[in-house]
């Protein structure tokens, strides 16, 4: 089938993880302890179903690890975390010609989305990318992390097409690629690690290899 809407991952795929070591590092230090059970409740979080409120269920298993009230984590959360830390990413930019590739993209009629797990706004901006977009979103939003189908599912909704005409490009294959290929959403993993019995539709060691990819195929008839 055809593909007519192409959508990304946002760290390590469209910028490179490495540009979020000194911020993280920064927060890592003045608050360790938050940085890591935040870490580890957000793995323990994809394996949890059902979910009513996503920010008060995170924040209850935080307040659990740490022995605090869950108001106080969720406070502590949306203020260093979501706030500080994200807003305190002024390095980042996009890997090298990426943001012509997607213009082209668009000017050749693919739909263009973004789904990631951490909010999306203040990142796009700072790396320029924030009007290229039909649509981006956390999915939070949804209130599950990948691989829950509920953001894949919502990908599908906001797109307004066939799964199968949706290609979604990733950077962690368990995350991204598995994720998406259980809707039926064709999928292309950004990784230089070999995956044994890959479900991946194709991957891409490098990020020229993506952008060559992305050139290479025809616009939307």
């Amino acid at each position: 089938m055809e593909i007519k809407a192409l959508a990304f991952d946002l760290d390590g795929t469209l910028y490179p993880e490495y540009r979020l070591i000194i911020p993280s590092l920064g927060l890592g230090l003045l608050h360790p302890r938050l940085v890591y059970h935040f870490s580890k409740v957000r793995n323990e979080i994809r394996s949890i179903r059902p979910i009513r409120d996503f920010k008060e269920t995170q924040a209850v298993l935080l307040a659990k690890r740490l022995g605090k009230s869950p108001g106080e984590m969720r406070e502590k959360t949306d203020r260093l975390i979501y706030d500080k830390w994200i807003s305190s990413i002024s390095q980042i930019k996009p890997f090298h010609g990426i943001k012509n590739v997607l213009l082209e993209m668009k000017n050749r009629g693919y739909k263009l989305a973004l789904l990631s797990d951490l909010p999306v706004e203040t990142k796009l901006s700072k790396l320029g990318l924030d009007s290229l977009w039909d649509f981006a979103f956390s999915s939070e939003e949804t209130g599950y992390l990948k691989p829950n189908p509920e953001p894949f599912m919502h990908l599908i909704r906001m797109l307004g097409t066939d799964p199968g005409s949706i290609l979604y490009i990733g950077n962690n294959y368990e995350y991204d690629v598995v994720g998406a290929a259980g809707l039926g959403i064709k999928t292309a993993l950004l990784s230089s690690a070999r995956i044994k019995n890959s479900i991946a539709d194709m991957q891409f060691k490098n990020p020229h290899e993506l952008k060559s990819f992305l050139l290479s195929l025809p616009n939307v008839s």
